[in-house]
Formats: structure tokens, C-alpha cells, sequence
């Protein structure tokens, strides 16, 4: 009796190679794109091809295996966007601070200039601050609402650049109003941040005043 053994089963080639940033590595590793199909067998030979079972990115260093999206990863960008987001946060969250008592503090306007001065590392004019001011005013958005938009792509380091900015704005005229010590504490609170960190914050600061 003459007995015919087939079936099927996956194989892995290699599709394609290049570099990338590999999360283990750094970046300019080798990669390889792997391709697993599913190929019809007779007696264990893989003849006909069949379906694509799944792709995935082989690290030549580390032999890491990633999903192919991370061929798209570039931490340069991804830098780029998230300072790009943390300073809209700061100017808005600064601008709707000096708001808060109803007052523009020329001393406020003048650390404002300072502090954003500081976070992009560009001089900010008069201008540039009369824009902000418009705009916080004509889109009236309470500020727990922006913040509630922007908290989740600032990590830890841009919420508590944010609440040291507002603080250095609620201190600029030497005086802590009751509704700019709300706003702080309605910061906070946006930016999900736990009370004991918010003291520390305030503890180092006073203590450098």
C-alpha cells in the first residue's frame, strides 16, 4: 500500500532588511523583516504557498521581535511633538493662571515672558503674550477641562514643569490670591498629580524664594 503524507505548516523567510531604532539597542540596528506563510506539504516538503500567517521585525543585535509598526518609531519626532505639546499646555495654563484674579499683574506679564522664555528657549514679546491672552479668553475653556485634554500625553516631567510654571506665575506679584491658590490646586488635580508630590513641589520652591 502506497501511503501519500501531506499537510501544511508555516515558514519563515526573510522579506526584507534595513535599519531601525531598536527599543533594546538604540538606533541604527539591523533588522529583519520576517514573513511567516503557510505553505502545503507532501511528506514534510513545503511545495504550494498559502496564506500569510503574520509579519514581525527580528533585531540582528538583539534578536528582539517586534510588531512591524515599530518601523514607524522615531524618538526624535516623538520628542518633537511632545515639547511642541508641553509648551501649548504651559502658555495656556500660565495665561489662564495670571487670569485667575481677574487682574494682568504687570510683574505677572513680565515673569510670564520669563518663564515661557525659559521652557522654549526663545524670547517671548509682549505680543506673543497679548496673543495668548486673546485666545484664552475668546475659547473660555475652564481649565480643568484643556487640562484634561492635554495630562495624557505629558508624562511626569512635563505635569510637574507645568504646576512649577504656574506656581512661579501665582508667586510673581508676592502674593498668593484665594482663587489663584484654587487654580493650583485645580492644576493639581488635572494633572493627576498626588497631593504629597504637589508639597514637595512647593516646599523646594519656597525654599529657593
Amino acid at each position: 500500500m502506497f501511503l501519500i503524507i501531506f499537510g501544511t505548516r508555516g515558514v519563515t523567510r526573510n522579506a526584507e532588511k534595513g535599519e531601525f531604532h531598536c527599543p533594546c539597542c538604540g538606533s541604527g540596528s539591523a533588522y529583519s523583516l520576517k514573513r511567516v506563510r503557510r505553505f502545503f506539504t507532501l511528506y514534510f516538503v513545503p511545495l504550494v504557498p498559502l496564506d500569510k500567517i503574520c509579519e514581525f521585525i527580528e533585531c540582528q543585535g538583539c534578536q528582539g521581535t517586534y510588531q512591524t509598526q515599530i518601523l514607524d518609531h522615531d524618538p526624535a519626532q516623538q520628542q518633537k511633538e511632545f515639547e511642541a505639546e508641553f509648551h501649548r499646555a504651559a502658555r495656556r495654563v500660565l495665561v489662564l493662571m495670571m487670569l485667575a484674579d481677574g487682574e494682568i499683574d504687570p510683574e505677572e506679564r513680565k515673569v510670564l515672558g520669563e518663564v515661557l522664555a525659559g521652557l522654549t528657549g526663545k524670547p517671548v514679546s509682549q505680543d506673543q503674550i497679548d496673543t495668548e491672552i486673546r485666545l484664552a479668553q475668546h475659547e473660555q475653556l475652564a481649565l480643568d477641562e484643556y487640562l484634561a485634554t492635554v495630562t495624557p500625553s505629558l508624562n511626569e516631567t512635563g505635569k510637574e514643569m507645568v504646576m512649577r510654571a504656574a506656581l512661579c506665575i501665582a508667586a510673581a506679584d508676592g502674593r498668593l490670591e484665594p482663587e489663584e491658590a484654587s487654580l493650583l490646586e485645580e492644576i493639581r488635580e488635572a494633572l493627576q498629580m498626588r497631593p504629597a508630590h504637589f508639597r514637595g513641589i512647593l516646599a523646594e520652591m519656597a525654599l529657593k524664594s
